[in-house]
């Protein structure tokens, strides 16, 4: 992975071959934009601890971003973790934790001392320490909430209180307010003195006596306001918000439409309780993206930013072999069509030639239509009032995509020898095939949303197996009506 950055650092001389050999790779003369090696700064990273040389280590480090460091530390070992990580200064090391795998960032937790967590924890945002507790480690959320502050572990118990993958749980409650009365320069004010303890101050909440959010005023607008114009003059009063039970991907789905720096979250009541950053929307569309491509492979999704060394082998067969059985037992209505149809298939052997060709089109059409319709439904492009028309869409397209491959199947079998009869059976079935996959590719996830299931558990794998053998059982009959069989 290559990530491009600007690195600001004055030649000096190198005291040590780490350093010089760092200098070489990473620096050049001040604000030089250089592409970092993740794969080459792991190996010096990797090189330094197998030499116990901290302080050319400490140095690497220290230029480092949290985000690569991160990525580093996700792929070492335990000892080589907390190696790692006890060499960055408490700032460093809490926008690393931030940045690591859950998986990582528990076991570093438990591994160090606990006057060091509490001091990680104390600079740590809510939702990023909400992240890591989660539900399936109870006695690490026990410990972790003992350590912290009252009143922050407090604010934490609370954001746990909502449903997982909610606004409520990606949401910070430390944001900027201001209030109806203030002008320009008392709000100005206002943000300077919390500036350092909020996560984003693109944008100033204008709430009332009741907390309620009555205006969003945006920092562009507040700078270029007179110093006594009341901020409610250049407050948006109408807005985007959600609850804090909305989920997550619609918040995602909201802030990307409307280019939302942060969404608000209120309660039924417009009480403000908190705010979701673009950087956390941001983990979200990773998050969901992963899970749809997982699910897509027919593979059981867990945790998104688990590295792919971090996922023992056992578990990774426990989240693969459900899906593979389905198919496995699925696949067996090839073999029982394949028996129906025995008689045809022993009186015209060049009939079973065309077999794979065939169901592998019926396939390939299928998983094309399904993934396409997945992402519009994602994206909302797609609704299930649609479903009259997507069904045409889909047939109009299932006769022209299966016309053309027909002509070339055709052409295939008068080529191989085969009677024009048989070529035309073939010709046929691909037409019919390829309505019938786009029909079932379109029809099915459709059907699975209505009924709340997330569309993209209707796997490719799945259409395709089941294309596969509807799509055999249609070119037999065919051959049976035509051949006379």
């Amino acid at each position: 992975m290559l990530v491009a950055l600007d690195i600001d650092r004055a030649v000096a001389p190198w005291r040590d071959p780490y350093q010089k050999a760092f200098a070489a790779r990473y620096t050049g003369v001040t604000s030089v934009k250089t592409i970092i090696n993740l794969e080459e700064l792991e190996q010096d990273i990797c090189t330094a601890l197998a030499e116990d040389n901290t302080d050319a280590l400490r140095r690497l480090l220290t230029a480092q971003h949290p985000a690569d460091i991160a990525d580093i530390i996700d792929r070492l070992d335990d000892e080589e973790q907390l190696a790692v990580f006890r060499l960055l200064d408490p700032p460093h090391a809490t926008d690393v934790l931030s940045e690591t795998g859950v998986d990582a960032t528990r076991e570093l937790l438990q591994s160090l001392s606990a006057d060091e967590v509490r001091a990680l924890l104390s600079r740590m945002s809510t939702d990023d320490i909400v992240e890591i507790l989660g539900e399936d480690a109870p006695d690490l959320q026990h410990e972790l909430l003992a350590m912290m502050e009252p009143q922050d572990a407090q604010e934490v118990r609370t954001l746990l209180t909502y449903p997982p993958r909610t606004a409520g749980r990606l949401m910070t409650e430390e944001f900027v307010q201001a209030y109806p009365d203030m002008n320009a320069a008392e709000a100005l004010q206002a943000l300077r003195q919390v500036a350092l303890e909020v996560e984003t101050i693109s944008n100033l909440y204008v709430l009332d006596v009741d907390k309620r959010l009555i205006g969003i005023v945006k920092l562009r607008n507040l700078l270029l306001a007179p110093p006594e114009r009341r901020v409610m003059d250049v407050a948006q009063t109408e807005f985007i918000t959600v609850g804090p039970e909305t989920d997550q991907e619609e918040v995602a789905r909201l802030v990307s439409q409307y280019d939302l720096f942060a969404a608000p979250v209120v309660d039924q009541g417009r009480k403000m309780l908190g705010i979701v950053t673009v950087d956390d929307v941001i983990d979200v569309l990773v998050q969901e993206g992963t899970e749809d491509v997982l699910r897509f492979g027919a593979v059981q999704d867990g945790a998104t930013d688990e590295s792919y060394f971090d996922v023992p082998i056992r578990r990774a067969i426990r989240r693969r072999v459900g899906w593979l059985l389905l198919l496995f037992l699925t696949g067996t209505l090839t073999v029982n069509v394949l028996g129906w149809f025995e008689e045809a298939l022993a009186e015209v052997v060049a009939l079973s030639f065309f077999i794979p060709l065939l169901i592998g089109t019926g396939g390939n059409t299928g998983a094309q239509t399904v993934s396409t319709i997945v992402r519009s439904l994602a994206l909302g492009d797609v609704r299930f009032r649609d479903i009259g028309r997507v069904l045409l869409r889909e047939l109009g397209s299932g006769v022209l995509l299966g016309l053309l491959l027909s002509l070339a199947a055709a052409g295939m079998a008068l080529l191989g020898g085969n009677s024009p009869e048989l070529a035309i059976v073939v010709a046929l079935s691909v037409l019919a095939i390829c309505v019938w996959a786009n029909i079932m590719g379109a029809l099915v996830p459709m059907l699975a949303r209505r009924f709340g299931l997330d569309p993209a558990l209707v796997s490719a794998p799945l259409i395709t197996t089941l294309v596969d053998a509807t799509g055999l059982a249609i070119y037999l009959f065919i051959a049976k009506t035509i051949l006379g069989l």
